[in-house]
């Protein structure tokens, strides 16, 4: 039984690195240079992600984001979910996959499943977040001011 390795990851500011120095000086001398767990074959494939890895996002690690299977279709959930936020509406996740499902069955698409982590991708793919609205403070009852001002005056305790 072998021992199980891990993974390693590398930030898109030193695969640019990487890349940088492999185009001056070769695939095998920046494997030398930067360390034993690169390898001439990931410098390589870097190399020919360069324009995404340069487009990327410099916060994120990888570029692990696959391209949607019906485009189309995220495109018009992505607006609705836009449109419906603008409207003050709060969409939840479900409502989000039910909305996804319709519109799927309405573009004749048969083989989508709107499934909760295909729905956790497509929120990732198109930068939304889930969040709920909040209140800034609780609602004050009616004529707050002048009870406060009366407690004021008689140097009582407020009683609402």
């Amino acid at each position: 039984m072998g021992s199980k390795e891990r993974r390693l990851f590398y930030s898109i500011a030193f695969k640019i690195e990487v890349v940088n120095y492999a185009e001056k000086h070769g695939n095998r001398a920046a494997e030398r240079r930067f360390s034993s767990p690169l390898t001439e074959t990931m410098i390589r494939e870097w190399k020919k992600q360069r324009k995404d890895i340069i487009k990327a996002d410099k916060s994120k690690i990888t570029l692990s984001s696959y391209a949607p299977k019906w485009p189309k279709l995220e495109e018009y959930v992505k607006n609705w979910i836009i449109d419906h936020r603008k409207n003050g509406t709060a969409v939840s996740t479900k409502i989000i996959l039910i909305e996804a499902r319709r519109l799927a069955i309405e573009m004749s698409i048969t083989d989508f499943a709107g499934t909760t982590s295909s729905g956790k991708r497509f929120m990732r793919r198109n930068d939304l977040c889930m969040s709920t609205k909040t209140t800034i403070a609780q609602k004050l009852p009616c004529e707050y001011e002048r009870k406060i001002t009366e407690c004021h005056k008689h140097g009582k305790e407020a009683v609402f």
